[in-house]
């Protein structure tokens, strides 16, 4: 099966029936490539000279039923995948880079079900201005709302109120129609978030009157690594080859014209900094790494090129300075 970014098209497939055994994704094989500008308009345009129409792209794709000169415009859109897909292999295979991409298509067609997200609220944009156990309450009983009626209608659920607006509500706690109105509005409130007021309402208040010990905590229990940006302080041991291993991951990639999250998962990278392999940071053992990286994922192609320089990576005991964005010279004074 020809896909373009197929881990977004391949589970909504899975859902009705169909599981390919072999996968080509023209977008994933354009980044093993090294192609600057990776969309299917722009592949098209670049490899073949051809332009996609796009007067539908920005239409609600949610209407049902589907209008019928959408359905052509969905249509014309893998039309010419076959094509793209036989420029693609040509490319690869001349950069030498088309075992990696088989690779690559393969462990998409292997990888498991995502598992369920714990605390999928917590995903909400804006989450760092929440300071308060509360207002994650209010933040969960209205993200759980929000869903159910969006599922209820086969509807987005940002349309039917936004992470901005569920922010803005988490921080005051309005329990009114007007107080609620009062704090959407500065960032522009919608009509159709009216259309469920009474549920925000009785959200906020569910969520005001429940006792302390029924709120969430302000941690999740998931395995997660601390933010990058607390290492340097509290982890200098972990920070210190996590620099070292990004350097020679963005300088690898750079070299093989290819991105870096291409060229190894940085959750990988970040992982192996955080949990070494035992010794592996008194003495080189790069056969520790790369067990290590196949125990989190990565292919044997990614193992092959990056495990050696991140080995080293974790001996390093001081970090890899960042340099300083240079200064604009300033124009000379005139007395």
């Amino acid at each position: 099966m020809i896909l373009h970014a197929s881990t977004q098209d391949l589970p909504c497939l899975r859902e009705v029936g169909i599981n390919p055994s072999k996968l080509f994704d023209t977008e994933l094989g354009g980044r093993i490539a090294g192609l600057p500008r990776v969309g299917l308009g722009p592949l098209l345009e670049s490899l073949m000279g051809v332009s996609l129409a796009k007067e539908h792209s920005a239409v609600d794709w949610s209407t049902r039923p589907l209008p019928h000169e959408w359905l052509n415009y969905a249509a014309l859109d893998v039309e010419l995948l076959i094509p793209l897909r036989n420029k693609m292999y040509e490319l690869l295979s001349e950069a030498k880079k088309w075992k990696w991409a088989e690779q690559e298509f393969a462990s998409i067609l292997l990888a498991p079900p995502a598992p369920p997200r714990i605390d999928p609220w917590r995903r909400t944009s804006g989450m760092h201005k929440i300071k308060k156990r509360d207002q994650l309450a209010v933040i969960k009983n209205l993200w759980i709302a929000r869903n159910e009626i969006a599922q209820t209608h086969d509807v987005s659920s940002g349309k039917l109120l936004n992470d901005a607006g569920i922010i803005e509500l988490a921080i005051h706690k309005p329990t009114t129609k007007k107080d609620i109105e009062k704090t959407l509005r500065p960032i522009g409130m919608r009509a159709r978030w009216s259309e469920n007021m009474s549920t925000w309402i009785s959200a906020i208040e569910s969520a005001v009157n429940a006792p302390e010990d029924q709120w969430p905590p302000m941690k999740s229990g998931a395995d997660t690594l601390p933010p990058i940006k607390l290492w340097r302080e509290r982890f200098p041991e972990k920070y210190a080859p996590l620099t070292h291993a990004r350097f020679a991951i963005e300088t690898l990639s750079h070299d093989l014209s290819i991105p870096a999250e291409n060229l190894i998962s940085p959750e990988v990278i970040r992982r192996i900094c955080w949990a070494p392999p035992a010794a592996s940071t008194a003495a080189l053992d790069v056969a520790a790494v790369a067990e290590a990286m196949a125990g989190l994922g990565a292919r044997s192609w990614q193992i092959e090129i990056v495990a050696a320089p991140v080995a080293s990576a974790l001996l390093e005991r001081e970090p890899r300075e960042v340099p300083a964005p240079e200064e604009p010279e300033s124009e000379p004074s005139v007395d």
